[in-house]
């Protein structure tokens, strides 16, 4: 059975969090609550920004705890034993899970990566 969010948060929410677009609380595997708010539903794609890197960085904790992941310091191409290494292709070499968590890693880059990602007209696809 799927509740609501009890009627205080979900006022909390409408008066002084209009950056929330919905919550979903699973358990067991189960949705037990479900709500969106500020004219958004389950359909809508939204710009999830920054969170995606925290989900991130939980699951990294987790694969280190398991052994799947040695470090932080861990090269990420050990992740990927059948990439072939291009002749210029020096960068790729250095970088590690660390830096991509701290969205450090070494290349260089002229303007935003994201920019044209958010200025084409299919990005949602």
């Amino acid at each position: 059975m799927i509740r609501r969010v009890p009627e205080e948060i979900i006022q909390l929410i409408a008066t002084s969090y209009d950056n929330i677009r919905g919550i979903v609380v699973l358990k067991d595997n189960k949705i037990t609550h479900e709500n969106y708010f500020h004219e958004y539903n389950q359909n809508d794609t939204i710009h999830i920004a920054s969170v995606t890197k925290s989900i991130l960085s939980i699951l990294i904790g987790i694969a280190i705890d398991k052994g799947f992941i040695k470090s932080l310091d861990q090269n990420v191409l050990d992740f990927f034993p059948d990439y072939q290494v291009k002749r210029r292709e020096q960068v790729i070499q250095k970088v590690t899970v660390r830096h991509l968590l701290t969205m450090t890693a070494p290349y260089k880059f002229q303007s935003e990566p994201y920019t044209q990602v958010y200025s084409s007209e299919d990005w949602t696809k």
